[in-house]
C-alpha cells in the first residue's frame, strides 16, 4: 500500500503562515501607508525613535548592544531623568531593529504591533496544538487572539510595547505547559526565559500579570497531579514539580535582573513608591454596566479621539465611565456562544483552568467597584504600583481564545454525545439572542428609562459638543449598536441551528463562522485603525526659529514650554528642559512641579532660564511676569521666549543652611517670598560641620567638565560651606572631593549638595548604579546558564534520537 503524502495543509507550518497572512491583511490600511498611527505617544516620541533606528546601521546596532550594558543619566527631559539600566534590556531585542530597519519609515512603527500580533495569534495557535486542539480549532483560536479588540484596538492609544509583551503570553504558556508535562529543566529554564524576553518590552504591569496567571496555572497542575497520584509517588511528584519551579523563579529574577534591580531601585524613590493611592490605582476600573460590551461593543460608544478630526454623523466617541478610553473590550460574539460546549463536554484540567482565568481576569478588571480588587490591592505585594484594572483582561482573552478553539474541536467531532447535549445549548443561545434583542426594543421604546440609568455621564460633553443634541446622538447610536449585535447573533443562531439539525456539516459551518467572527471583529476594529499624517522626519525641516535660538543660548541652563506634552520636542534637540510628560516621575521632583511657583526662586534653583509661551498669553500676564522674565525673542509662530533674569548658575556655594524635616514644610518655604536660595540652603537634617553664615557672596563655582554621568566642580570657599549643584538629587550618584568619597545631602527638597571645609576643592560627582551593575552580571550569567542548558538538551535529543533509530 501507497502511503499518502501528507497534504499541504496537513502541516502546522501552513496554517501559521495563513495566521500571519490574516493578520496583516486585516490590518493592511495601517501598513500599506505613507502615514502613521494617530496616537498622540507615536507622534511625539515613537516616530522620532524609529526613525532613529531607520537611520542606525547593523554595525551601530552592535555597539548599542555592548552599551546596554552601562546605565545612564538623560539630562535632557523632566530636569533629568535616570536611564538607570531598567529600559536597556530593549536594545537586546533584535527583533526589533530588524523590523523597524528592514520595513519602510514611518509604517515601520505599525508593522512593530502588527507582528507582534500575529506573533502572539502564532503562538496561540501552537499552544492549542501542544493541548491537542485540532489544526482548525488552533487557527480560529490564534485568530481571534491576535484580533480581538481587546488587544488589536491598543494600536489607536499607541500602546505598541504593551502589545509586544502582550504577544509572549502564548509562548510563555507553551514552553510552561512542555515544563509541566515532560517535567524537563530545559523547557522550565526556557519558560523563565520567555518570561524575563516580555519583561524586557518594558511594560511590567503585563509581566506582572503574566506571572500570576503562571502562577495559578502551575497551581492548577498540581492539584490535578496531587489527586491523580497515589501514594509516595504523590509526594515525590510534588517534591519535583515545587523544586523546579522555584528553579524557574529564581533564573526567571536572574534573568531579567539588570532590568529588575535598577527597576526596584527606581521604584522606591518614584511618586508610586510606597504605592498609589485606591484612587489613583484604580482608575480605568470597569464599570459593571460595561460588561454589555462584550456582547453589544458600541453600547458606550467607540473611542474617544477628541485630539482628532470630529464625529461624523452616526458616530459617537466613547462616553463611559473610564475617562479617555481609546481602546475596546470586545472579543466578537462567537467565543461566547461557544464557550459553554468545553465545560459541558470536556472538564479537564485545561477547561477548569482557562474557564477561571477568564472569570477571575473580569473580576479583577471591575477593580473598584468589587472587594475583590480592593484586597488585592492593599495586601498583595506589587499590586498598589499599578493601575489601570482593566488591563489585565488580555488574560481574558487568551483564555477565551484556547476555550473557542477546544469548543471548535467538540463541534468537528459529531460526536453522539454532542448531539444530545445541543438542543439545551441551542436553547440557551436562543434566550441570549432574546435577551439582546428585548434590550434592543426597550432602548428603542423606552429612552428615557436608558437616559435616567445613565445620567451623570450620557450627559457629558466633550470639546465639540454638549447638551440634548449630543444626548440625543449617544442614545441613537446605542440603538444601532444594539440592533445591529441583535442582528450579527441571529445570523449566529442561524447558522449554529442550521449544524445542529444537520442541514449543513460543521465541517462546512466551522469555516463559515470564522468569517463570521473575521466580518464582526473587523467592523468594530476599523473604527481605531486611524492613520494621519507624520510630523517632518527631517528634524532640520522640522526645527522652528525658537529651537535655532536656544540651541545658541541655553549653554548649561534649561527651558520649558508651558505645556508639557510640547516638552519632547524640545529635548529630541538635546535642549534641557525642567518638566516633560512622563508617566512616572521621582516623588520628590513631582512635589517639587505640583506646587512650582514661575515668580518664587523655585524656577531659579533648577537652572529654568527660557520659558516659552504663545504671545497672547504672555501680553495677558505681562504685568505680573515682568518682573522675573524679560522677552527675548519673538518666533514666527508667534511665540515668545522670555528671560529669567535670576536664574542661579548650575552650581554655587551657600554659607548657611535652614534644616526642614517635614516635606510639606520645606515646599512651603520654598514657594515663600523668604526662600533666597543665594543666602540658605534648605537640608533635612544637621550638617556634619558647623555653618557660619555671614557672607554675603562667596566666590563662584567653575564647571570643568559637564557630561551625563560625570559633572566635575571647583571651588575655593574661605569658610565652611554647601556646595549645591542644580541637578536632582537621586540615589547612586556618588561625589568625590580632591581624591575621597563625600556624602551627597538631598538639598532644596530636589538637588544634589556637598558640604566643603575652607579650602580649594575638586568635586567630581558620577552616575554609577550599584543595582545595576550587580543585575547585568546576574543576567549575562542566566544568558550563560540556559545556553550550557540548551546545548544540554541538544545532545539528550539526539542522543534520544540516536537510540530509536
Amino acid at each position: 500500500m501507497v502511503e499518502q503524502k501528507p497534504r499541504l495543509w496537513d502541516h502546522d507550518l501552513f496554517w501559521a503562515i495563513l495566521l500571519l497572512c490574516v493578520v496583516v491583511l486585516f490590518c493592511g490600511r495601517i501598513l500599506f501607508t505613507d502615514q502613521i498611527i494617530r496616537a498622540s505617544d507615536v507622534i511625539t516620541q515613537f516616530f522620532w525613535a524609529a526613525k532613529q533606528v531607520k537611520q542606525q546601521t547593523p554595525f551601530e546596532y552592535l555597539t548599542s548592544v555592548a552599551g546596554a550594558f552601562q546605565a545612564n543619566w538623560e539630562p535632557f527631559s523632566d530636569g533629568g531623568r535616570s536611564l538607570e539600566g531598567g529600559w536597556n534590556a530593549i536594545t537586546l531585542l533584535f527583533h526589533r531593529y530588524l523590523i523597524q530597519r528592514l520595513l519602510p519609515f514611518p509604517a515601520s512603527i505599525a508593522w512593530l504591533a502588527v507582528l507582534a500580533l500575529a506573533w502572539g495569534g502564532i503562538g496561540t495557535f501552537y499552544y492549542c496544538r501542544r493541548i491537542g486542539v485540532s489544526r482548525v480549532g488552533a487557527f480560529l483560536a490564534g485568530l481571534l487572539f491576535a484580533l480581538c479588540s481587546e488587544n488589536l484596538t491598543l494600536i489607536n492609544a499607541g500602546h505598541i510595547q504593551k502589545i509586544e509583551a502582550i504577544a509572549w503570553l502564548p509562548w510563555i504558556l507553551l514552553a510552561f505547559e512542555s515544563a509541566l508535562v515532560g517535567g524537563r529543566l530545559f523547557h522550565y529554564l526556557l519558560t523563565g526565559l520567555l518570561l524575563a524576553v516580555q519583561f524586557f518590552h518594558m511594560h511590567w504591569q503585563i509581566s506582572f500579570y503574566t506571572c500570576l496567571a503562571v502562577a495559578v496555572y502551575w497551581l492548577f497542575q498540581v492539584v490535578f497531579r496531587w489527586h491523580d497520584e497515589v501514594g509516595n509517588y504523590r509526594v515525590r511528584a510534588l517534591s519535583r514539580d515545587v523544586a523546579l519551579a522555584v528553579v524557574m523563579v529564581a533564573f526567571f529574577f536572574s534573568t531579567i535582573a539588570m532590568s529588575f534591580a535598577p527597576l526596584l531601585s527606581w521604584s522606591k524613590q518614584s511618586e508610586r513608591g510606597g504605592g498609589m493611592s485606591q484612587t489613583q490605582g484604580m482608575s480605568w476600573s470597569m464599570p459593571p454596566e460595561e460588561i454589555a460590551t462584550f456582547l453589544i461593543p458600541g453600547m458606550f460608544g467607540f473611542s474617544r479621539q477628541e485630539a482628532g478630526d470630529t464625529p461624523q454623523k452616526g458616530e459617537a466617541y466613547y462616553w463611559g465611565r473610564m475617562y479617555f478610553t481609546q481602546t475596546s473590550d470586545y472579543l466578537g460574539l462567537l467565543p461566547w456562544f461557544l464557550l459553554p460546549l468545553p465545560l459541558l463536554f470536556r472538564r479537564d484540567r485545561l477547561n477548569w483552568f482557562f474557564s477561571f482565568l477568564m472569570g477571575s481576569a473580569l473580576l479583577m478588571a471591575l477593580g473598584k467597584y468589587t472587594f475583590v480588587y480592593q484586597f488585592m490591592f492593599d495586601h498583595l505585594p506589587g499590586f498598589s504600583t499599578f493601575r489601570v484594572p482593566k488591563m489585565i483582561l488580555f488574560l481574558c482573552a487568551f483564555a477565551a481564545a484556547v476555550l473557542m478553539g477546544r469548543a471548535i474541536d467538540l463541534l468537528l467531532s459529531d460526536q453522539e454525545e454532542l448531539q444530545q447535549k445541543l438542543p439545551g445549548w441551542i436553547a440557551a443561545l436562543a434566550l441570549m439572542v432574546l435577551i439582546i434583542g428585548a434590550l434592543w426594543l426597550q432602548v428603542m421604546m423606552m429612552p428615557e428609562k436608558i437616559l435616567a440609568l445613565t445620567r451623570g455621564f450620557i450627559d457629558e460633553s466633550t470639546r465639540y459638543q454638549s447638551g440634548i443634541g449630543l444626548i440625543n446622538e449617544r442614545i441613537w447610536f446605542m440603538l444601532t449598536e444594539v440592533g445591529t449585535a441583535f442582528g450579527i447573533a441571529c445570523v449566529y443562531l442561524v447558522v449554529l441551528f442550521a449544524g445542529y439539525k444537520r442541514w449543513l456539516r460543521w465541517s462546512v459551518i466551522v469555516p463559515l463562522l470564522g468569517l463570521l467572527l473575521v466580518a464582526d471583529l473587523w467592523r468594530v476594529n476599523t473604527r481605531f485603525l486611524v492613520v494621519t499624517a507624520p510630523p517632518v522626519a527631517d528634524k532640520q525641516r522640522a526645527k522652528t526659529d525658537t529651537v535655532a535660538f536656544l540651541e545658541k543660548q541655553i549653554g548649561l541652563y534649561r527651558m520649558q514650554p508651558l505645556n508639557e506634552q510640547e516638552a519632547h520636542y524640545y529635548s529630541d534637540y538635546h535642549l534641557p528642559t525642567v518638566a516633560s510628560y512622563v508617566t512616572v516621575s521621582e516623588k520628590r521632583y513631582r512635589e517639587y512641579l505640583d506646587n512650582l511657583v514661575l515668580l518664587s526662586a523655585m524656577p531659579d534653583i533648577m537652572n529654568l532660564k527660557y520659558l516659552v509661551m504663545p504671545a497672547n498669553e504672555y501680553n495677558a500676564q505681562k504685568e505680573l511676569l515682568v518682573s522675573k522674565y524679560q522677552p527675548v525673542f519673538h518666533s514666527a509662530n508667534n511665540a515668545i521666549v522670555l528671560e529669567n533674569r535670576t536664574v542661579l548658575p548650575k552650581a554655587w556655594l551657600v554659607p548657611a543652611i535652614r534644616q526642614i524635616p517635614s516635606p510639606r514644610d520645606r515646599i512651603a518655604f520654598m514657594r515663600g517670598p523668604q526662600f533666597d536660595p543665594r543666602a540658605v540652603a534648605v537640608v533635612e537634617s544637621a550638617p556634619p560641620v558647623a555653618l557660619s553664615g555671614g557672607v554675603a557672596a562667596l566666590p563662584a563655582v567653575s564647571i570643568e567638565r559637564y557630561e551625563p554621568n560625570r559633572i566635575r566642580l571647583s571651588a575655593n570657599t574661605p569658610q565652611s560651606a554647601l556646595l549645591v549643584l542644580g541637578e536632582k538629587y537621586y540615589n547612586w550618584w556618588y561625589a568625590i572631593d580632591n581624591g575621597k568619597p563625600t556624602p551627597i545631602v538631598p538639598v532644596n527638597h530636589i538637588l544634589r549638595g556637598v558640604y566643603l571645609t575652607p579650602g580649594k576643592h575638586t568635586v567630581e560627582f558620577r552616575f554609577d548604579p550599584l543595582p545595576f551593575k550587580i543585575g547585568k552580571w546576574l543576567t549575562l550569567g542566566s544568558f550563560a546558564l540556559f545556553g550550557v542548558v540548551a546545548v544540554r538538551e541538544w545532545w539528550l535529543r539526539r542522543r534520544e534520537h540516536g537510540s530509536t533509530v
